[in-house]
């Protein structure tokens, strides 16, 4: 396992001490899939809350598993609830740890040890489950009628809609969702209808 640790956060201090060293630190999404591209990780912790940029943990985890980045991720937060092990999963991370040195060298530590890399990969690899088939249909579709912002009008509704349903989100809620972001009413039925064939 590679010994650098990237961390995605807007509070540097998280970072504990004994790893610093071989720390890359940045606050933004697009920073740390540039990062992940070009440098070799170990694992990327980062907050689930707002990044600098207007981002997100979970839009990182669908950034990289979109990119084919399999490095473990750790979406850090400062309650644990039981269903974020789920939203986290559903977003492309391994996992979801609390924003405490404590967690993030017992993350590292499975990591090294060579469960989270396994169950990472096994997880890009398996087929994408219903809701995310059509999530990434609708990438495509939704450029027709909104241009090349399309994709970031989607990750603004994934954001908006896994705060409300942090057990999943069903297709038919997402589909309801982004169909808001079509201009009238024939618009909104021809989008409806190539999305949903």
């Amino acid at each position: 396992m590679s010994t650098a640790v990237l961390f995605v956060t807007r509070d540097a201090g998280i970072v504990p001490p004994g790893i610093a060293k071989n720390s890359r630190v940045t606050d933004s999404i697009e920073d740390a899939l540039n990062l992940c591209a070009s440098a070799s990780f170990g694992a990327v912790f980062c907050d689930a809350a707002s990044l600098a940029d207007g981002g997100s943990g979970f839009r990182l985890g669908r950034q990289m598993r979109r990119n084919g980045i399999s490095i473990p991720l750790f979406l850090m937060t400062n309650s644990i609830l039981s269903s974020m092990e789920g939203v986290a999963a559903a977003s492309g991370a391994t996992g979801s740890i609390s924003r405490t040195a404590t967690a993030i060298l017992e993350a590292l530590r499975s990591v090294a040890a060579g469960a989270a890399v396994s169950e990472t990969v096994a997880r890009i690899d398996r087929p994408l489950p219903e809701i995310d088939l059509v999530i990434e249909r609708a990438r495509v579709v939704l450029k027709k009628y909104a241009g090349p912002v399309a994709s970031m009008m989607i990750d603004d509704v994934l954001d908006e809609l896994y705060s409300k349903y942090p057990n999943g989100i069903h297709v038919d809620v997402f589909v309801d969702a982004v169909v808001l972001h079509v201009g009238n009413g024939k618009a909104r039925a021809d989008f409806l209808r190539e999305l949903l064939v």
